[in-house]
């Protein structure tokens, strides 16, 4: 899943199990004969193919007769500035679309935790300070009221805020001793427990990383979904995709998109694949959260808005994305021995989740070069100082 709404993804195109090759997608609404803008499968090839694992997906578009909302577009939008509704659509597969929506609460404790008011400590807007200063001296009949008057502290630039964040000298993540969940995502419900199950090892490896750099931590909100659109404080309308919604710092997981992939084909491998991408997508949907908390968030979206070209904007968004991915890799990099990533889940991360990307400069979430670079990198060191994705040079976010 970024921006128009802004963060991320804008929809990421999702991942194709190894086996599937989709036709390209169609901008702004399906295709004659097609339901729902997806993509249509041909036959299985002789060999492994990936698919494009990543894309311009969901994004919010100009009203229409049934208001704002989520927009089926492929080419992004003008982002808003300062916009408080933004969403943040991540990672996950396109599913077939099914009537209505299906939202869960919280499954068990894991699920999430009690609504927290969302965090502002980790922004960089700057808070103002009041100093008084009387203009006479006081005598027994004043013959003036006092005057106070009222200076705004100037607070970081947004490039310092991305490029120089503390977060990036917080050191590495530790050990949470995660386990897969042994639940297996054959349903909705299913998927939802499974996704729940791993929340708690995220908070509990984020915290310390978050408070150790300066900032306040909470914990994100988490639902569940499926269907065809959902309503949020970032928007609503058609989407297929997970995605994270900074106005009230909840991430919205559509389940179906699991259980379909998982389900897709019988075979060991692509049943690893779709575990192993789907950990990383909620991993992918946490690191917006902890780029909300430490300030980036906003910061990149203002200086995408700011960007004086198209191309610049796309890469500003690039670099949003590329760094999630990367915080990503650092949760499962400290995790991969009691998860545990090895074997066949080791083999479909380096084969088909590492390795997938968009064309080279030409979307919002990375070539294959710069998800090896940034994520890949992550997943050896577990530090988050990897994944400082904005003073890289363009060459290496595209």
């Amino acid at each position: 899943m970024s921006q128009t709404p802004f963060g991320g993804p804008q929809g990421q195109n999702p991942p194709y199990p190894p086996y599937q090759q989709p036709l390209p997608p169609q901008p702004y609404g399906p295709p004659p004969g097609q339901y729902g803008g997806q993509p249509q499968y041909g036959p299985v090839p002789p060999a492994p193919q990936q698919g494009p694992g990543f894309g311009w997906g969901p994004s919010f578009g100009p009203p229409g007769p049934g208001g704002p909302g989520f927009q089926p577009g492929w080419q992004p939008q003008q982002p808003k500035k300062k916009s408080k509704g933004l969403a943040v659509l991540m990672l996950g597969v396109l599913a077939v679309a099914v009537a209505g929506v299906v939202v869960w609460s919280e499954v068990g404790n894991n699920a999430a935790d009690d609504y927290t008011p969302p965090v502002s400590s980790g922004r960089y807007t700057p808070t103002p300070t009041t100093t008084s200063e009387p203009t006479a001296e006081p005598t027994s009949e004043p013959t003036e009221e006092p005057t106070s008057t009222t200076t705004t502290a100037p607070g970081p630039k947004a490039i310092d805020v991305v490029a120089k964040n503390r977060l990036y000298r917080a050191g590495q993540m530790a050990a949470t001793n995660c386990r897969e969940p042994r639940v297996r995502p054959t349903t909705n419900r299913n998927a939802a427990a499974y996704w729940a199950a791993i929340k708690p090892c995220l908070d509990r490896g984020w915290a310390p990383l978050v408070a150790k750099a300066g900032y306040r931590f909470e914990p994100p909100r988490m639902t569940y979904w499926a269907g065809t659109s959902t309503s949020t404080p970032c928007g609503n309308g058609p989407v297929s995709v997970p995605f994270y919604c900074p106005s009230n710092q909840m991430m919205y997981m559509k389940v179906d998109v699991f259980v379909k992939t998982y389900q897709e084909y019988p075979d060991a491998e692509s049943k690893a694949y779709s575990r192993m991408w789907y950990t990383r997508s909620i991993a992918h949907e946490y690191g917006h959260h902890i780029q909300e908390l430490t300030g980036i968030l906003q910061a990149a979206h203002e200086l995408e808005y700011d960007a004086g070209s198209y191309d610049d904007r796309l890469r500003m968004n690039r670099r949003t994305e590329l760094q999630a991915n990367c915080f990503a890799g650092v949760f499962l990099a400290v995790n991969r021995r009691s998860y545990p990533i090895n074997g066949l889940m080791l083999q479909v991360w380096n084969k088909w989740v590492v390795t997938a990307g968009d064309k080279p400069n030409q979307g919002t979430h990375g070539s294959a070069a710069s998800q090896a670079r940034f994520m890949g990198q992550s997943f050896r060191t577990g530090n988050p100082a990897t994944c400082n994705t904005f003073t890289a040079s363009p060459n290496n976010v595209s």
